[in-house]
């Protein structure tokens, strides 16, 4: 499969923009089917126009070449972290999309960068996913950020629900900030952004979308963001700091989700179109 069905000319391996999609999910909280996520956004991609006329850009004339799709279906945590990581490592010349899966890979794409580059991450979340251990595994889904948070700064935004544990272990931890989507404020974003290094890692749990717009994820919780105020939550970290790489996790498409296939599409693009007026 190729991302928006590009010609192979626009597809090719010197493209600059890379698609990794990730079929992976391992003891959910809650509902089921993260690993199809990222081939549901794939075939809806096709249907994308080229033209981004929010941002006036074609982002696809840099190239967008789809890898192979990372089967991880049946491996324990562990093994899973250490394959992703190892393919994020090849490509970390270029600017790379993870479709997941669920927000487990994050910690293996992560860790797939860090032996290349500086960076610290911002990740948009309903969840603060900050158990130190969930299911017998310290790799779990709701452990993403206590393993991301040993190496890097942590800016959370959009939570709106975590366990009292959680609460205490982040008051006590100053490399992770976060900003409550029912307090949410471009002043405050802006703030919380100078705390962070210049290099920026941007992960997208798609449940951070209030359920009325993506219904078709783990665990949705009310009270999201909406479209728009999260395209200018990007276009603002965008403007203020260096995005090096990014993934879409934690889609389900159990019913009626072809519209909401689209949209995390078109939300990959758009991640491409803001990469491509930085630069």
């Amino acid at each position: 499969m190729n991302f928006m069905n590009l010609p192979k000319e626009y597809a090719k391996e010197d493209s600059l923009f890379y698609i990794l999609p990730i079929e992976y999910e391992y003891n959910l909280t809650y509902g089921k089917g993260a690993s199809k996520g990222a081939i549901e956004i794939i075939k809806a991609s096709e249907h994308l126009e080229y033209y981004d006329e929010q941002f006036n850009i074609e982002p696809f004339e840099k190239g967008i070449h789809t890898l192979k799709s990372l089967n991880l279906i049946n491996n324990e945590p562990n093994q899973a972290i250490g394959k992703i990581s190892e393919e994020i490592e090849k490509h970390r010349d270029k600017f790379l999309i993870s479709l997941g899966g669920d927000h487990s890979i994050t910690i293996g794409t992560v860790k797939g960068l860090e032996k290349s580059k500086d960076f610290d991450v911002i990740i948009l979340d309903a969840h603060t996913d900050f158990f130190h251990s969930w299911n017998n595994s310290q790799f779990n889904h709701r452990c993403t950020a206590q393993r991301i948070v040993e190496k890097h700064k942590i800016l959370e935004i959009g939570t709106r629900s975590m366990d009292i544990d959680e609460a205490e272990l982040i008051k006590d931890n100053e490399n992770i900030s976060i900003i409550k989507a029912y307090e949410y404020k471009e002043e405050k974003l802006k703030t919380e952004l100078k705390k962070l290094k210049d290099n920026v890692y941007i992960s997208i749990d798609v449940d951070v979308f209030d359920p009325s717009f993506i219904r078709n994820t783990g665990t949705p919780e009310p009270g999201g963001f909406f479209w728009d105020k999260l395209i200018n939550i990007l276009k603002i970290i965008f403007e203020n700091k260096k995005v090096i790489s990014a993934d879409i996790a934690e889609f389900s498409p159990r019913y009626n989700f072809e519209a909401e296939a689209f949209s995390l599409a078109k939300l990959c693009y758009k991640i491409m179109s803001l990469n491509s007026k930085k630069s």
